[in-house]
This record gives C-alpha cells, structure tokens and sequence, in this order.
C-alpha cells in the first residue's frame, strides 16, 4: 500500500509538477493555500506534508504551528520549501517544529530521498519506543531532535545538574513545545525518557567498564543510589550488581 503525502502549494504550477513526480510512489493530496493544507491534513492524516512557506494568509509557519499543536497531527514529519539564501527562515521554521527543509529549485531525486528517510526514520522510532513491546535502545537510529538532547546530557551537563526547562532553552525550544516533540517521537515525557537513556548507558557501563556500581551511578547523575538500583531492576529485571558479575 502506498503512503500518503500531502503537498501544500499556492502555485499551480509547482503544485501539478510536484503532484505529477510523486504520483509513481505516493497517494496525493493537494492542498492550494496554507488552509487547505490544514484541512487535508485533518481529513486523510498523510505519512508526510511537504509546505511552501510564503502563501497568503496562512502560510507554511502557521501551518507546521497549527498541526504540530494538535495531538492529532503532531506526529507528521513536515519538509517546508523554501528560496536559495533564506537560512533565517530555516532557523524560524525549525523554531515552528519543521523537520526539514529543502532549497527551491531542488532535484526530484533528492526531495524524494528526504521524503522517504523521513518516513522511515519515523517508522523505525515508532517500533523502538512502541509502549505494547519492550524497549530496545538502539543507538544507531536517532531523530535530530533526540541526538541533540543526548549531545546535551553526555556533553553539556555531564549527566548532572540538568532540568528539562534548561535543555529547552539550550534547543532553542518552549518547554511545553520539547515536551510535545518527545512524547510525539517516543511516548514518554521528557524526564522519562532522559531516565531510560541513562539507565541503559548505565547498563553499557557495567558491562564495560571496571567502575563500581556506585561510581557509574554517581557519574550518570543519579542523586541515590537505591534509587538507581530500583530504577534498574524495574527496567531489566535484576540488580545492577547482577549485570556486573554477568
């Protein structure tokens, strides 16, 4: 079955070639104005939007603002279009929730690359960070947004001393809009999830490293250490000291 994508362009022109290039690999709908998007998104809930930014009254800002606030649609990767040199513009989008961006006049081959890697990526978090089966770090497959927040825990703040609302800050994100991208990507909050990267590096660690428990608790961030034991047996079934001797 083929995935559906929706195509927001107020140029007829661009919007009937565009629709005549996907039409081989995808199932199309059309949205003319920013509006339409919006209710076409609604309505058929594609696999992926591709958005221009400059149409009249609702433009392609309002619209990833619109569906990323919606619990509905957040889930659906958006690319913009946009001009050669408009890089404020990528940086308002990115800022509005836009996954990713593509330079008019672009290359069918490379559009449709970024389309399907989008979707796959999506896909492959979906399986990994699915609630209705166990969770598998899998460290080869991360969305931007995950990979920074990492880079930010490991680099940044050492695994210590950090808040969700700082690494919000640091990602030039709302609070409330980090917590939205997180639960849309994995289905746990932001601290939940920040616990389940650091109990699994914990893991890694204790197969690895000759550090004592205590002293991987300690460098990960964890205030307790009973805390950290009964965090760890609940997410892998036995103690710390288990996986040390293992």
């Amino acid at each position: 079955m083929k995935k559906k994508l929706l195509l927001v362009e107020d140029n007829e022109k661009l919007l009937n070639s565009m629709s005549a290039l996907f039409e081989d690999y995808f199932d199309i709908y059309e949205g003319k104005n920013g509006a339409a998007g919006i209710e076409k998104a609604r309505l058929h809930m594609p696999d992926i939007i591709i958005s221009d930014i400059m149409m009249p009254e609702v433009n392609g800002y309002d619209l990833v603002e619109e569906l990323k606030g919606n619990d509905r649609t957040s889930h659906i990767p958006i690319i913009l279009l946009t001009a050669l040199g408009e890089d404020e513009r990528i940086i308002e989008g990115y800022n509005y929730g836009a996954d990713d961006y593509i330079v008019k006049p672009f290359k069918f081959d490379v559009l449709l690359s970024r389309v399907n890697n989008l979707i796959k990526s999506r896909e492959q978090l979906k399986r990994i960070y699915d609630k209705s089966t166990p969770v598998h770090h899998e460290f080869g497959v991360k969305d931007p947004l995950l990979s920074h927040l990492e880079a930010l825990l490991v680099n940044h703040f050492r695994f210590r001393n950090f808040s969700i609302p700082k690494i919000a800050e640091l990602m030039n994100m709302s609070t409330p809009k980090l917590e939205r991208e997180i639960k849309k990507l994995t289905g746990m909050t932001p601290i939940q999830y920040v616990n389940n990267f650091r109990l699994h590096k914990a893991k890694d660690l204790l197969q690895k490293d000759d550090k004592s428990v205590f002293e991987i608790s300690h460098s990960l961030g964890f205030k307790s250490l009973s805390y950290f034991g009964k965090a760890y047996k609940e997410m892998f079934g036995v103690a710390p000291s288990k996986t040390k001797q293992l």
